[in-house]
């Protein structure tokens, strides 16, 4: 660590997204080889992601799928992005975190966030008042839970003083990241006096925003100043040839505008229909804007924008999704390529200009 700034952190967001008529077998398949790779090629982190009654996206628990690529890992950590909080009881969930600290050797990391208004509120948990207005508290009773004895009493959760085991190892609170995308959670997050999640969705510039946002308001809820361990996430894939980098953008911008419109919604949720010009629409500005700020190109390309997303953001732990070609071999052939070519550059050329996070 260089004058109080974290160490860049360089590690993979496994999505266990299904291409094709890939079996449930083949797509976990993928995900413990990678895991596997990450480790051995000495990446920092590996993220699992939460998704429920998805046929593209088939980690039902991210807990779960973190819990054991632990025990098949031994130097990378592995977090959440994210647990979907208000679908969980928080206490139990800060139990568990506890738990893998402790069987990890300090190796876990918890990212939360509520996910989308999805009918995942309706079939797990309370229903929407759970989504509008869950987070906040659940996001409270894990960190009241990490510190020993919690209770509550309000209209979302009601219960007595307990006591929470294990505690998390000495020296060490629970590793709590916040899901931001919009100043509420942005807010949440510093309000709390913990670091953030950030997404693809985000350019440089709107996450150096966002940080500064994070800085003021953790600054107003009494925390001292410090600079915070915040993470983000996007995607990379090497390829020399631009023609693929397209093709790979625009299948991927094609999955998040389709998925928008099929995802079943929870009860009470409105939702927009588009017509066929208006997805076309949508796929294309979708397309244009990851074109012109995701590390999808050649090495150079990869190495500049990774480069100038941690320079301009000050945020130094990234989250690299890379299984965009769909297959196996050709995600294990990017890591690979990320591990060897991508990431000693980007770690080079950062450590020339330590960069203040948190600014």
């Amino acid at each position: 660590m260089l004058s109080g700034v974290p160490d860049l952190r360089l590690g993979i967001l496994l999505t266990t997204q299904r291409h094709g008529a890939q079996s449930d077998a083949e797509v976990f398949e993928r995900a413990l080889r990678l895991a596997e790779r990450a480790d051995r090629s000495g990446l920092d982190d590996l993220w699992v992601t939460e998704h429920h009654f998805s046929d593209a996206s088939l980690s039902s628990s991210a807990l779960a799928l973190a819990s054991f690529l632990l025990g098949r890992t031994r130097h990378v950590h592995v977090g959440t992005a994210v647990t979907q909080l208000p679908l969980h009881s928080p206490v139990h969930v800060a139990e568990q975190a506890a738990l893998l600290q402790h069987l990890s050797g300090n190796r876990f990391l918890l990212g939360v966030g509520r996910g989308m208004p999805l009918i995942d509120y309706d079939v797990l948990g309370g229903g929407a008042p759970y989504w509008h207005g869950g987070l906040e508290e659940a996001l409270d009773l894990v960190v009241r839970a990490g510190r020993g004895q919690v209770h509550q009493d309000s209209g979302l959760y009601s219960f007595p003083p307990v006591t929470t085991m294990p505690r998390p190892p000495a020296g060490s609170g629970l590793p709590v990241y916040v899901a931001a995308s919009s100043p509420r959670t942005i807010t949440l997050a510093a309000d709390q006096g913990l670091p953030m999640l950030l997404f693809f969705d985000k350019d440089a510039e709107a996450k150096a925003e966002m940080v500064a946002l994070h800085r003021r308001q953790a600054a107003a809820a009494g925390h001292p100043e410090q600079p915070y361990d915040h993470a983000f996430a996007l995607f990379a894939h090497v390829t020399e040839d631009p023609s693929e980098a397209e093709r790979l953008i625009r299948n991927r911008a094609r999955q998040l505008v389709e998925s928008a419109q099929l995802a079943p919604l929870m009860a009470g949720a409105p939702r927009q229909r588009a017509s066929a010009t208006q997805r076309a629409e949508a796929v294309e500005h979708v397309t244009a804007g990851l074109l012109a700020t995701q590390p999808v190109g050649s090495t150079a390309m990869c190495v500049e924008r990774l480069v100038r997303h941690i320079a301009v953001s000050g945020v130094r732990r990234v989250l690299c999704q890379v299984e965009a070609s769909g297959s196996t071999a050709g995600a294990i052939d990017n890591l690979d390529r990320l591990s060897t070519d991508v990431f000693p550059e980007v770690r080079r050329r950062v450590a020339e200009r330590p960069v203040p996070s948190g600014r």
